[in-house]
């Protein structure tokens, strides 16, 4: 699991891979209702790490290492039962959104570019497939975010890191995603993107590199200058507050008006404003932020036998709890400190 839409314990999208087929979890390619069940030789096959070595593994009493290539599919639990969705055939799903009336979307790289954005429709388990049209050529290490229905496209005009980055707004016009107006241009590359709608429908609009800027009326503006490597990581709230995150472990709390750094962790993949408070993971843990500091918060945690997925799973807001998805465990806390895990079958 990586992400996801959660309500509550009984309205759940989680972004999914195929479980890891060690002893603990079982799993395989399959249903989801299967998933716990011990995997077969095939499946191991075809998920194990073909550079492990297992004799090698199983010598030093080990797990086998297994490769998360990418998230295709969502599980979905409705009514008290859970389905499971394929969203793409080709492409990673990089985040799932609700859309209002019993929609929902995600958005989907291919290459580390972004690619197009899928509409999962009320009557649900298809997933509609929109290309993107219409953006400027040469646009290279796209990143994307939904604004609302409409999604928020950046891109750079060269491989360097000081190529000046292009980012306009698509909006859903005859089945596909249609560019349809510049939000002018930024100084370098873009690494990390986030909007929301605020107040009377207005755009918040957060873009980080080399610096941490803001969209407003009169375009861009730099609200944070000198960071420890590049801004990677930006996430903000209707209320006008971001949280952004560097490659070095900065986290940066604040809002237009003037950010500041208020804690050094690991390098964070997610932030969430719950309960009044900010809460920030990386890969070793959660934390909550404020303007004078950091407190780390104690997190349920399973060593992931993948590459490339943190121990710490991702942090989602639902109604009224904190919710953790990680690769092999999601929890929930009603008070931001102690957690109640759930099982996905």
């Amino acid at each position: 699991m990586s992400t996801g839409c959660i309500r509550d314990a009984q309205a759940l999208m989680l972004l999914v891979s195929h479980p890891h087929p060690d002893n603990d979890h079982g799993g395989g390619p399959g249903p989801v209702e299967d998933w716990n069940l011990p995997v077969d030789s095939g499946a191991y096959s075809a998920l194990v790490d073909s550079g492990s070595d297992d004799e090698a593994d199983e010598d030093r009493g080990e797990d086998a290492t297994f490769e998360v290539d990418s998230y295709q599919s969502v599980a979905v639990r409705t009514a008290g039962g859970w389905t499971l969705e394929r969203v793409t055939e080709t492409g990673t799903v990089d985040a799932l959104s609700p859309l209002g009336e019993g929609r929902y979307g995600a958005l989907v790289s291919y290459g580390d570019s972004a690619w197009f954005m899928a509409v999962r429709a009320r009557e649900g388990g298809v997933w509609e497939a929109l290309k993107y049209e219409g953006v400027p050529a040469g646009l290279v290490g796209t990143r994307a975010c939904f604004s609302g229905e409409e999604v928020v496209l950046a891109g750079s005009r060269g491989f360097g890191l000081d190529s000046p980055a292009e980012v306009g707004l698509l909006v859903r016009e005859d089945g596909v995603m249609r560019w349809a107006q510049s939000l002018g241009a930024l100084p370098g590359r873009v690494l990390a993107l986030d909007s929301c709608l605020g107040a009377e429908g207005r755009r918040v609009l957060y873009a980080g590199g080399q610096g941490l800027w803001m969209h407003g009326e009169e375009g861009w503006r730099e609200v944070h200058s000198y960071v420890s490597g590049e801004v990677s990581f930006v996430r903000c709230f209707p209320s006008g507050e971001v949280v952004a995150g560097t490659t070095r472990g900065e986290v940066i709390l604040g809002t237009a008006e003037g950010c500041r750094v208020v804690a050094r962790v690991g390098r964070i993949h997610s932030a969430e404003r719950w309960g009044g408070e900010f809460y920030v993971a990386d890969a070793e843990g959660v934390y909550r932020v404020e303007a004078s500091g950091f407190e780390r918060r104690a997190v349920p945690k399973e060593s992931s036998v993948a590459r490339n997925v943190p121990d710490v799973g991702r942090l989602i807001a639902g109604e009224d709890r904190l919710w953790l998805a990680g690769s092999h465990v999601l929890a929930s806390s009603a008070d931001g400190k102690t957690w109640a895990t759930h099982p996905v079958r």
